[in-house]
Order: C-alpha cells, then structure tokens, then sequence
C-alpha cells in the first residue's frame, strides 16, 4: 500500500484558516449598556453608538461619546463637539457646539467658543427668505438659566448687561417664530412611568412622546396597555386634542365630562369639520386603520404637515390600498408626510385591521413632532443608518 504524501502548503492553509476562526472568535462584540426608549448605548474601541434590542448597531459606532435617548433624541460628541440625533443616527443639530444644554421645548443652550446663545432643533423662517437653528444668536458673552423671583429665566449677558427671558415664555415666542411643532413642545423631564411598557419595547419612544405633549395617558391602576384595541370614541378624543392644541383653544385642557365621556369630543370634531355629523354610528366599537387615517388627515394639524415623500410613489408602492378606496387619500398622505411607515418592510398598511395604542402613540407623535417624521426614501436627510421603525413591528423597518 503507498503512504500519502504530505502537502506542506494545505496544511498551512487549514492551519491559517484555523487561526483565523480562532481570531474572529475572539474579536469581542460591543459592550451593551442599559435600554432606554428601545435603544442602549455600545461602546467599541473606545468610540461609541447605539444598538437596537437584536443586538444589531443602528447608530454606527463612531462618537466619543453619547448620551441616552430621550424623547426621540440623544446628544453625541464628536471630534470634541457636540451634536443632537434621532434614532435613525440623522443629525438634528450637526455636530459643531462646544456645549449643548437641554432647555426643554426643543431648545438648547448652545456655545461656539467663548460665544453662547439658544439653538432650535427644528430649523425656522430667519425672516430673510431662509432659515435657521439659532433661536437667540450665538453672539452672547454668556447664557445662563437662574431663578429670580421664583421664576425660571434665561440671563443673556453682553458687554455687562444681563436682559432676562421668562423660560415659560419660550412656547409662545416659538409659535411667534413659526417653530414647526411650537404647539406641541417637548417638556423637559416629563416621562412616564407605565408598568407595562419597558425600556426595551419598540413602542416606549412614542409612548414618552405622546405622553410628553400630553396626547396621551395611561389606561389606569399605572398601565398604559398598549396592546389595547383602540375605539372610534378613542381616536375621536386623539383628533380633537390634536386640533385644539394646533389651533391653540382650550378643549384639551378642560376635564372631559358628560355621558358618554366621548360627547364633547365627537361634538368637537364635528364642529371643528374633522368628521360629519352621523358618519360614525358606533363610537365604542375598534376604529380600523383607514378610519384613523381618515379622522386624523382631516384634522389641522393633519393637513398643514408638509409633504417630505413623493406621493406619487407613496400611491404606486402601498400594495394594499388603490385610488378609490376608502380613505385612499387621507393613507397617501400620511405616507407622503412621514406619519405612516406601514408595517413590513413593503409598506403595507392594512387599512381594515385595528389599531393599538402603542400605534396610536406612534402617530400622533410623528404629527405632533416634526422630527420624529419619516422619509421612507433615500435623501439628503437620512443618514447611513436604516429610517426609525414603522408604527408597528419593532423588526421591521421602513
């Protein structure tokens, strides 16, 4: 019998090959830190990003550092300045500050240098034709918040002197300004607390939001319930919050009273033209998707949102709803204005399913939020990393 011969060069291979599992084996992942609002910091050779529930990294890992998410943003820091993002890693505000300081309202203390002043996250009419972040200019000596008289205030200091704003006076400087969302302004350290909705659910994001600008509460007993099928009455009273704070009246703020609980709210959207009167004849049963679409569209706010997708291709690319059928145009439209994500990866919308009230949340913070909103293709907006995740399934991504 012959002996095989011994080949020098596979035995090499195998042996780099074996090496080379070894090593790989032995890279480690990214360290994993604590959840909050679905997403958890990750660090990695000394930089970091974000990681999704799955483990997957959704904001690349490359800042020096970060901040967790709160309501829908978190502050980076990158070639020693700092920045603000959204959880899909797009920048609110580019990283070029030497100091962001979270104001509340979608405001920021901000410094370039030895100079200081108040960035908006949403870019606003400069009043010369373009726009503009930098709502007091960074132009000042220093900003500073303090108490006097037991009022909350910013201290703008110049050449010596001091001039004092009253913090509770931004929302309406904002609306004044034209600040996308000014009606809905974000409040600072105003988070929920539900027993049923964790730091890792896909949907504790725009719970917080849609707690924060106070569209929606909990269920009772400390649950928000966001399995809950929501009614006709429900999204009825959602509408009607909405349109009241976009046209700045004081429904939402009265305590809802009567019998049904729903009364004034239907009488409100019937009033305000968001629905006919008679068009829903039971108010307590599941209100379907295409019927929230319809309700929702047709409110104020529904229909000043700017569109930031082609509807053209929003009408040729939701598989499930055709010109004609119900609701048709009011779906459309919430796709083309970064409402509506649908929900798998092929933008299905499902118009006669219900409706969650973690989806509703969902929603009406992507309404009342204009960061918050969705551009379902590529653009000069979004970022390397995926869009934010539909208003459903936290796997699936638009």
């Amino acid at each position: 019998m012959r002996k095989a011969k011994s080949n020098p060069g596979r035995k090499l291979a195998a042996l780099v090959l074996s090496c080379a599992a070894v090593i790989s084996a032995a890279v480690a992942a990214p360290i994993v830190y604590g959840y909050q609002e679905g997403l958890a910091q990750a660090t990695e050779n000394g930089l970091w990003g974000f990681v999704d529930t799955t483990g997957s990294v959704v904001v690349p890992i490359r800042y020096q550092s970060v901040l967790d998410f709160t309501l829908g943003t978190a502050l980076v820091r990158t070639n020693n300045k700092m920045g603000l993002i959204r959880q899909d890693g797009a920048y609110l505000l580019q990283p070029e500050y030497d100091t962001l300081e979270n104001l509340g309202y979608g405001l920021y203390l901000a410094q370039k240098g030895d100079q200081w002043g108040v960035v908006s996250i949403l870019a606003f009419p400069d009043g010369q034709g373009g726009e503009t972040w930098e709502f007091y200019p960074i132009a000042y000596d220093a900003v500073r918040v303090d108490r006097v008289d037991g009022l909350d205030v910013l201290v703008f200091a110049t050449g010596g002197v001091d001039t004092m704003v009253s913090l509770s006076s931004l929302p309406s400087l904002m609306a004044q300004r034209q600040v996308p969302s000014a009606q809905f302004p974000l409040i600072k350290g105003r988070l929920p607390s539900f027993s049923d909705v964790g730091p890792r659910d896909w949907f504790a994001v725009w719970v917080d939001i849609a707690y924060n600008v106070s569209l929606m509460q909990g269920t009772g007993n400390g649950a928000f319930s966001p399995n809950q099928t929501l009614t006709v009455a429900e999204a009825l009273k959602l509408a009607a919050f909405m349109e009241s704070q976009s046209k700045g009246d004081s429904f939402h703020l009265q305590p809802i009273t009567g019998t049904p609980w729903y009364r004034s709210s239907v009488a409100y959207c019937e009033a305000s033209g968001v629905i006919s009167p008679g068009e829903f004849d039971d108010y307590e049963r599941p209100v379907t998707r295409a019927e929230m679409a319809r309700i929702f569209a047709a409110t104020t706010l529904g229909r000043s949102i700017p569109e930031r997708n082609s509807l053209a291709q929003v009408k040729a690319s939701v598989p499930d709803v055709k010109a004609g059928d119900y609701a048709a145009d009011a779906i459309f439209s919430l796709y083309a204005k970064g409402i509506l994500s649908g929900t798998d990866a092929g933008l299905t919308f499902r118009p006669a399913d219900s409706l969650t009230r973690a989806e509703a949340a969902a929603i009406v913070s992507r309404m009342a939020r204009a960061e918050q909103r969705i551009t379902l293709w590529p653009s000069a907006y979004r970022s390397a990393a995926a869009d934010i995740a539909p208003e459903s399934a936290p796997a699936v991504t638009a």
